[in-house]
């Protein structure tokens, strides 16, 4: 390395995170091995075990996906439908204490106030370890799972920026202490 890539990489750090999805890791087959419980994707206490050998492990956050459906592409993958991240993030607040935990929260599923105050309370439940990727959804099934159509793409993009805005001005109104 030489002294310029050196400089130019200062006061940088690489954040190692972990992905924790449907209970069998990013492998779309590892369900199917011998000595894998195929019911670990609904297990909440395995969640919790994955999150404790992480931050064990010294990764600093964990990040989840938010698929409120079932997108099983064929047979031979495992279920791809998650528990609710939200949820399963609580629970592994109470039982960790220094890993980050990160999610995916559609703006096109969810109201403002509600992801708001959510996202809000596991703050104070993790002291502060929380993250949220605020992303449109994109896809048909998931819409018609709250009894919508999918809006255009530039409808879906005003609707986040709006709603991005309106969450943040809920956590700024809210005593720091609360």
């Amino acid at each position: 390395m030489n002294s310029h890539t050196h400089a130019n990489n200062a006061g940088r750090h690489m954040l190692i995170g972990m992905q924790l999805g449907n209970g069998y890791g990013s492998q779309v087959t590892a369900w199917r091995a011998p000595h894998v419980d195929v019911h670990h994707y609904a297990d909440l206490d395995v969640h919790v075990r994955y999150a404790q050998k992480a931050e064990r492990g010294k990764f600093q956050f964990l990040f989840f996906l938010d698929s409120p459906n079932q997108s099983q592409k064929h047979p031979g993958e495992s279920p791809q439908m998650t528990l609710d991240p939200l949820i399963t993030m609580s629970a592994i607040a109470r039982e960790t204490s220094r890993i980050g935990m990160a999610t995916t929260a559609s703006t096109s599923w969810n109201e403002p106030y509600n992801l708001a105050r959510q996202l809000k309370t596991l703050d104070v439940m993790s002291s502060g370890r929380i993250g949220w990727n605020a992303v449109t959804g994109s896809d048909p099934l998931r819409a018609a799972n709250f009894g919508q159509e999918l809006k255009p793409s530039q409808e879906r993009y005003e609707r986040l920026h709006e709603f991005v805005q309106i969450t943040q001005a809920l956590w700024g109104s809210w005593d720091k202490d609360n």
